[in-house]
């Protein structure tokens, strides 16, 4: 069975006497609340530039915004209100949200992960490397776009994932889903890139018989994100910009 689809999204703005609740509910983590999902008739395509950055409306703002490409994750950036001329560049050390602000390794990627129209953002951050057995990583899920230049989007929904260190749009089953590569250490000084499918009901969270049989160990026992590592052309999933809007 693939991963669990969708849970509806609970609300952060709460009553005082609710701030316990709130926390534990993943909200109060300095995200702030998420933007305001518009009518699907009011979406803002997305598209790509002949170098590879996406373009789209990541926030629900009718602005169009700009995603770097990144090979680890790490050095992902996205630019917010790219189209209006006044941009705010963030990284994902910006939208990982507290419980990841002191995290050795944050990377993330974005992609329409269930085709839904609308961006999402995997983000994961993971401590320091502690020694054989795999490190649980503070934050690794899947925030449902639209998202915020904070990092909140509409949920949030953990993906399983061992000691990510690098992440990566990938292209695993060829099908009209973005799907996602994690490289990380597995245990015992092996390391591997793992494969979470995107799908209709969004990207998977578990390992199951699909995803497993893409399991690649690397050759070396260390951090160093190998040559191998999958990246999607991301045409594959997106059109190519036209006119204005393609000028990098």
């Amino acid at each position: 069975m693939r991963g669990g689809g969708r849970t509806a999204w609970r609300a952060c703005r709460v009553p005082a006497l609710a701030v316990s609740l709130a926390l534990l509910a993943g909200c109060g983590d300095g995200r702030g609340d998420p933007p305001a999902r518009p009518d699907t008739g009011h979406q803002t395509g997305s598209c790509v530039t002949a170098t590879g950055v996406l373009v789209a409306d990541l926030d629900g703002d009718g602005t169009t915004d700009r995603v770097s490409s990144s090979y680890t994750g790490a050095d992902l950036t996205v630019t917010f209100g790219a189209g209006g001329g006044r941009g705010t560049e963030v990284g994902p050390r910006d939208l990982v949200g507290d419980r990841g602000a002191d995290a050795e390794d944050v990377v993330a990627v974005v992609a329409d992960f269930d085709q839904d129209g609308w961006n999402d953002l995997f983000i994961a951050a993971t401590d320091a490397f502690s020694g054989d057995s795999p490190i649980e990583p503070a934050v690794s899920e899947v925030r449902l776009g639209p998202f915020s230049a904070r990092g909140r989007g509409q949920s949030d929904h953990h993906v399983d994932l061992t000691e990510p260190r690098a992440a990566a749009v990938a292209d695993y089953d060829h099908d009209r889903y973005p799907d996602l590569a994690a490289y990380g250490h597995a245990g015992d000084g092996v390391y591997a890139t793992t494969a979470r499918l995107g799908g209709a009901q969004g990207l998977d969270r578990t390992s199951d018989d699909t995803n497993s049989k893409y399991l690649k160990e690397a050759e070396q026992t260390d951090r160093q994100t190998p040559a191998y590592m999958p990246k999607a052309d991301l045409k594959t999933f997106y059109p190519t910009c036209t006119g204005t809007t393609g000028k990098d």
